[in-house]
Formats: structure tokens, C-alpha cells, sequence
């Protein structure tokens, strides 16, 4: 019964846990080569979709520093466009997408569990 109640308030932990604030954007670089200054561009219905968001939302990105970055929503409003400094060959980036300005600490115990690759 102990154990029970143990699993039972592990499950509790862990769901209360889950970010659905935030969304990982998880950009990789296959390439045999590093790519400097690459600019981004992620469909809007997607980060929408994982947000539970409205288009009309405010959106925050970071980078892997937990860093604000700029970006620009693009001419047709059907994704946002970012650029990433440096991305070594074979490596990827993590940034992410908040729903609202969120710093490092309110995520510290929060688990992202979306997120959308991108391929340079």
C-alpha cells in the first residue's frame, strides 16, 4: 500500500511538472561545414498548435542561454523568422518559444515536452 501511494504521488509530481507554456525549436546542422548568421523560419501553426496559443498572442523566443531574441513575423503572418549567430557542423541549437516571458528560474523545474525541428 506504501507503495502504492509512492507511485501515485510520483505521477502527481511529474504532471505537474510539464510545460505548456514552452516549445523547444531544436535546429540542426547536417552539414559538412559550420553556418554562420542562418536565418530560421518556423510555421506559425505549429508553435501555435503546441502553445494551445492565438495568433494575436505575444510570443517570447530564447536561445540556449535563455537569452531573448529578436525575431520578425513574416510578410504572409504564417511563421516567424530568426537568425542564429553560429551553428558548428553536425551540431544543433536549442532555443525556445514561451507564451510569456518566462526567465530561467521559472523553468528550472518545468519539462518541455514539444518541440519542432528545423534542418539548415
Amino acid at each position: 500500500m506504501k507503495q502504492f501511494f509512492t507511485i501515485l504521488l510520483l505521477a502527481v509530481l511529474l504532471t505537474s511538472c510539464t510545460n505548456t507554456s514552452t516549445v523547444n525549436i531544436l535546429i540542426s546542422n547536417s552539414q559538412k561545414r559550420d553556418v554562420t548568421m542562418a536565418e530560421v523560419k518556423v510555421p506559425l501553426d505549429d508553435i501555435l498548435k503546441h502553445l494551445d496559443a492565438q495568433i494575436t498572442d505575444t510570443l517570447y523566443l530564447l536561445n540556449e542561454k535563455n537569452q531573448p531574441v529578436d525575431y520578425c513575423r513574416s510578410a504572409a503572418n504564417d511563421s516567424i523568422i530568426f537568425t542564429v549567430p553560429i551553428i558548428k557542423q553536425y551540431s544543433q541549437k536549442n532555443y525556445s518559444i514561451h507564451t510569456s516571458s518566462n526567465q530561467l528560474s521559472d523553468n528550472l523545474f518545468k519539462f518541455r515536452t514539444a518541440s519542432i525541428n528545423v534542418e539548415l
